[in-house]
């Protein structure tokens, strides 16, 4: 079924842009999540991502941190695959953009 964001492609912006992230995931998204999940999604995330301004972090850390914040807090109960799936997405989206390089994060089986 055709959406409005099939032809929505997120602008490069100075900085990520809160609303357009959640838009490139349910873009991209295969399931579905509430608009509440997700934005409860994207803030583990950006706790996580901010608190590690400066250093090196990896997929798994911040999938791990998201899905225990969640978890700890019963804020989502999704399963660990499709969170760990959205945080690919907000990756994907921060990688489009220009706001990260793939080598800024790296994946520990690739060490």
């Amino acid at each position: 079924m055709a959406s409005v964001l099939d032809n929505w492609n997120p602008p490069h912006l100075d900085k990520p842009d809160y609303y357009h992230t959640v838009k490139y995931v349910y873009k991209h998204i295969e399931f579905h999540i509430s608009e509440d999940e997700a934005y409860t999604i994207l803030n583990a995330f950006i706790e996580k991502w901010d608190a590690s301004a400066g250093s090196l972090i990896h997929e798994e850390e911040l999938t791990a941190h998201v899905v225990q914040q969640l978890r700890h807090n019963f804020d989502v109960v999704l399963p660990k695959n499709k969170i760990t799936r959205i945080v690919q997405l907000i990756l994907g989206y921060l990688q489009e953009t220009g706001h990260f390089y793939q080598q800024e994060i790296k994946s520990s089986t690739s060490l």
